[in-house]
C-alpha cells in the first residue's frame, strides 16, 4: 500500500508540475487594451460568493447581448495564481474575471439597466480614468442555450439563480425543448444534465458539433455515455465508423477508446487539483469540489490504453484519484473541455460531474460559474468559426462571414463615409448603400445594426447626435430601397470609437479625420426566417 501510494503521489507532482507549465503557456491569450474613462467594471471577486454578487452578472451581461448593441470586455490576468488579481480599480481589487462594458455603449438606457441589475445584487463601478486592462476577449452575442427534452430541467435553477430569462434556453416546458436529432443552425448550446445517450438518437451531435459548431454540454454520466458511442453513418454511397468521444482519443469502434462507464469506477473525493487560472472556465472564485460529489458519475477517466485529447483543458482534476494507474493511466477529471475532436474550427464540449450542484453554498457558485464562464466562451467561439456563405441561385456572388462582422468590408465596398458636420448620403455613397440593400433583398433572414461614428472635432454631446442623425438617414435610405425598417437597428457612437489616435486637441490631416467618419452593418440571422439558402 506504501509504494502504491508513493506512485501516486510521484504522479500527482508530475501531473502538476506539467499543469503548471502548461497554465502560463496556453492561456496567455490576453491583450492590453486602454479602458476609457466612465467604463463600467463588474466586480466578480466578492466574498463571500453569492447568487447575488457572483451569478446575476451573467443575466445582466446576457440582458445586454441580447436588448442592446454591445461588446463586453472580459478582463482577465493571464500571469495571475488561483484567484489572484486580475486588476485594481480605486483601492478595490477585481479577481476571478471581471465583464467590463466600454463608456461607448453606455447609453441612458444600459444606464438605467447597470442600475436596475446593482439593485439586484451586482457590484460594479466606473473607471475614473483610461485604464490599461488585460482583455482576455470580446464578448459580442448572447448565448442561446437548448435544453435537453429528457432531463433538461435539472439545469433550470442555474438559470433562475443568474436572472437569465427563459427565452434563452426554451422557457420552462419541455415541449419548447430539443432532441440531439433536431438541434440546428440556430442552436449554440445543447445542455445535456443527464442522459442515457444512445448512437441512434445522438449521432447528430457528431454532424452538429462540427458542420454548426454546435457547444455541448453533458453533466452526470451523459458525458462518459456519449464518448463510449459509436455507430456507422452513410457517406455518399458507402457508410463510415464515427464515435462520439469529442474529448477523448482512439479509433472509433475500438475497445480501449472512450471513457470508462460510471459503474466500472470508484468515486473521487476532495480535495481536487484546480488548474489553469488564466482559462476563461476557470474564472471562478475559491473551490468547487463539495458541490460535486453527488450523482452516480463524480470523476471521468479515460480508458486505460486511452488518454484526453490533447487539446482538452482539465480544469479541475483529483491528482489521488482511486483508479490510477489501475484502471486508468488518468488523470481523473471533474470539469474537462476543449473543441470536440480537437479541431479549432468545431464547437466546444464540456463534461461537468455530479447530478446537480445547485445550491446557495459559495462551492455551488463556483460550480455554476463555471457553466456559465463556458456558455459564454462557447457562444464567441460560435461566433468566429461559424461562417456564413452568401450565393444567389446561381451560385455567383459567393463570400463568406460570421455574425459580428460588417457586411460592407464583406461585399468589398468602399468606406461609406460622411462630410465633416454632415449628415447627407452622397451619390458615392448611395451606391455603395445600393450593394447592401441588394443583398439584404435577396436574403430575408439577414439582419443588421447600423453603428455611425464621427470624428473627434466639435463638442462630443454634438457628435453623438450627429452620428444619431447619420444612422436616422442612412436607415431610412435603405428602407426607400425596399428593405423592411423591421430588419435594421442602429445607433450613433459619436466620437467613442476612434479607429487612430485623432483625438480631441491632437492635430491630424483631414484625411485622418474622414476615417473616422464611417458607418458599419453589422450582420445577424433572423433564426426565425431561417430557410437553410445560408449555406454554412
Amino acid at each position: 500500500m506504501k509504494v502504491f501510494a508513493l506512485q501516486n503521489l510521484r504522479h500527482a507532482v508530475l501531473l502538476f508540475a506539467v499543469n503548471l507549465i502548461f497554465s502560463f503557456s496556453l492561456f496567455s491569450q490576453s491583450n492590453t487594451e486602454i479602458i476609457a474613462k466612465g467604463s463600467y467594471a463588474i466586480n466578480l471577486g466578492i466574498t463571500p460568493q453569492t447568487h447575488a454578487n457572483a451569478l446575476k452578472p451573467y443575466g445582466f451581461i446576457h440582458e445586454l447581448l441580447s436588448d442592446y448593441p454591445v461588446e463586453i470586455k472580459w478582463i482577465i490576468n493571464s500571469k495571475k495564481s488561483k484567484d489572484g488579481i486580475d486588476f485594481s480599480l480605486m483601492g478595490e481589487d477585481f479577481r476571478s474575471g471581471s465583464f467590463v462594458i466600454p463608456v461607448s455603449y453606455i447609453t441612458e438606457e444600459v444606464q438605467q439597466s447597470i442600475q436596475s441589475w446593482e439593485q439586484r445584487g451586482i457590484i460594479g463601478s466606473y473607471l475614473n480614468e483610461d485604464k490599461a486592462l488585460p482583455v482576455f476577449t470580446n464578448l459580442s452575442v448572447a448565448p442561446k442555450w437548448t435544453l435537453d427534452k429528457q432531463n433538461g430541467s435539472i439545469a433550470l435553477v442555474y438559470f433562475k439563480a443568474a436572472g437569465i430569462p427563459g427565452s434563452a434556453h426554451g422557457g420552462y416546458n419541455s415541449s419548447n425543448w430539443k432532441s440531439p436529432d433536431e438541434l440546428g443552425i440556430c442552436d449554440d448550446i445543447f445542455v445535456m444534465p443527464h442522459a442515457e445517450p444512445k448512437f441512434e438518437t445522438h449521432k447528430n451531435l457528431y454532424f452538429w458539433n462540427r458542420k454548426y459548431k454546435g457547444a455541448i454540454w453533458a453533466g452526470c454520466h451523459a458525458g462518459s455515455q456519449l464518448e463510449n458511442l459509436y455507430g456507422s453513418v452513410p457517406e455518399g454511397d458507402k457508410s463510415k465508423l464515427i464515435q462520439l468521444n469529442f474529448l477523448s482519443a482512439g479509433m472509433p469502434g475500438a475497445r480501449t477508446s472512450g471513457l470508462i462507464p460510471y459503474y466500472e469506477h470508484r468515486f473521487a473525493t476532495p480535495p481536487y487539483l484546480h488548474q489553469f487560472p488564466s482559462d476563461p472556465v476557470a474564472q471562478y472564485l475559491g473551490r468547487n469540489d463539495n458541490a460535486m460529489i453527488n450523482g452516480s458519475e463524480r470523476i471521468l477517466y479515460p480508458k486505460k490504453a486511452n488518454a484526453w485529447r490533447e487539446g482538452a483543458k482539465m480544469i479541475v482534476i483529483d491528482p489521488s484519484a482511486p483508479d490510477v494507474p489501475s484502471l486508468s493511466n488518468g488523470p481523473g477529471a471533474v470539469i474537462v473541455y476543449g473543441n470536440g475532436f480537437d479541431n479549432p474550427e468545431n464547437g466546444l464540449v464540456m463534461y461537468q460531474v455530479s447530478h446537480d450542484f445547485s445550491g446557495n453554498d459559495p462551492e455551488n457558485v463556483a460550480a455554476i460559474r463555471a457553466f456559465f464562464n463556458w456558455s459564454f466562451y462557447a457562444a464567441e467561439v460560435k461566433r468566429k468559426e461559424n461562417f456564413i456563405r452568401f450565393q444567389n441561385d446561381k451560385g455567383d456572388k459567393i463570400f463568406a462571414a460570421r455574425v459580428g462582422d460588417d457586411l460592407a468590408k464583406m461585399l468589398d465596398l468602399d468606406p461609406i463615409l460622411f462630410d465633416l458636420d454632415k449628415a447627407e448620403i452622397e451619390s458615392k455613397a448611395a451606391r455603395q448603400l445600393d450593394h447592401i440593400a441588394a443583398y439584404m433583398q435577396e436574403y430575408p433572414e439577414l439582419l443588421i445594426d447600423i453603428r455611425s461614428h464621427t470624428d473627434s472635432r466639435a463638442d462630443d454631446k454634438y457628435n453623438i447626435k450627429l452620428s444619431q442623425n447619420r444612422v436616422a438617414v442612412t436607415r431610412q435610405y435603405l428602407v426607400n430601397m425596399g428593405v423592411d425598417g423591421n430588419r435594421i437597428s442602429g445607433r450613433g457612437y459619436g466620437e467613442t470609437e476612434l479607429v487612430n489616435n485623432c483625438r480631441n486637441k491632437i492635430p491630424c490631416p483631414e484625411d485622418a479625420h474622414a476615417i473616422n467618419r464611417r458607418s458599419e452593418f453589422i450582420l445577424s440571422i433572423n433564426c426565425d426566417l431561417y430557410t437553410g439558402n445560408l449555406k454554412l
